[in-house]
């Protein structure tokens, strides 16, 4: 192992990190907000929607991230297109940057997920709590607010470091639809001076920093 190469790359690595971070954080609060939608949806038995939401993650559970982003990527800017021009808007699908279309596919995809988890923590709270406060005179918004999202959120804090590692290692795919993440560069890096196996070691020293950064950060919660 060449480890002045190692070091070069691994400076030209971290610019990326941002990056990087920034596409990972925002999938993952959105894999949250959108799995959170879904898991109440189910959990108060909505009508229609519930159903909708059962057949939506059946889909995007079954279905390969890899062939999920591809058919985003080659559907999403007509789709846009065609639903503006219908509202009266004359925008372009076709300038939808990828890495919008890798957020939304990797955010569905995670969320469907994640709506079991939050599901998960929404059923292990005491349902005396629940009487309880109903007996108090609760709304359903304050019972939410009051007793089931902060001891919810608790429950599911374990499972979302998890799901921020699998989403780490999901934007890799990124890509396949020119979206540069760490391993991206690597590769990129790796192909201009011949040096594979100091590139991808330290993509994935950076890799595991991030990851360890973030779930020691989760554990403090």
């Amino acid at each position: 192992m060449n480890f002045l190469i190692l070091f070069e790359d691994f400076v030209q690595l971290l610019a990326v990190v941002p990056q990087t971070l920034l596409l990972a954080i925002t999938i993952f609060i959105l894999s949250i907000l959108i799995g959170t939608v879904m898991a109440l949806i189910q959990e108060y038995n909505v009508p229609v929607l519930k159903q909708i939401v059962v057949i939506t993650k059946l889909l995007l559970r079954g279905t390969p991230l890899i062939v999920l982003i591809f058919l985003m990527y080659y559907s999403l800017p007509d789709t846009v297109t065609y639903l503006s021009g219908l509202v009266g808007l004359d925008y372009n699908g076709t300038n939808i940057p990828p890495a919008i279309i890798l957020i939304v596919a990797v955010s569905f995809t995670v969320a469907s997920f994640q709506a079991e988890t939050i599901r998960g923590s929404f059923l292990s709270i005491n349902k005396g709590q629940i009487e309880a406060a109903q007996s108090l005179g609760y709304t359903p918004y304050q019972m939410f607010k009051k007793i089931i999202a902060p001891q919810a959120l608790v429950e599911a804090i374990p499972e979302f470091s998890s799901s921020f590692l699998i989403v780490m290692k999901a934007i890799s795919l990124g890509f396949m639809i020119t979206v540069v993440d760490i391993f991206a560069e690597a590769r990129l890096i790796a192909t201009d001076n011949s040096y594979y196996v100091e590139a991808f070691f330290c993509s994935g020293i950076n890799v595991l920093g991030n990851i360890g950064h973030n779930g020691y950060a989760f554990q403090q919660v």
